[in-house]
């Protein structure tokens, strides 16, 4: 799983595509947050709060089996 500005989506789908793995899950946080800042404690709390349950999903979902 990866956590990805918007801005940089793009890069990591292909990074991903090229890994051989289109399929690979990202969760997406957009602005007010920029993606190249230092963000403060208080950003990260609220970043942290708003993508917590996808993680959560994501961590817990059941794969098919192969």
């Amino acid at each position: 799983m990866c956590i990805v500005h918007k801005e940089l989506t793009g890069s990591a789908k292909a990074i991903a595509r090229i890994s051989g793995h289109d399929d690979y899950p990202f969760i997406v946080v957009d602005y007010p947050h920029i993606p190249t800042a230092v963000w403060s404690p208080e950003e990260i709390d609220e970043i942290a709060k708003q993508v917590a349950p996808q993680v959560r999903e994501l961590l817990t979902r059941q794969l098919p089996k192969t």
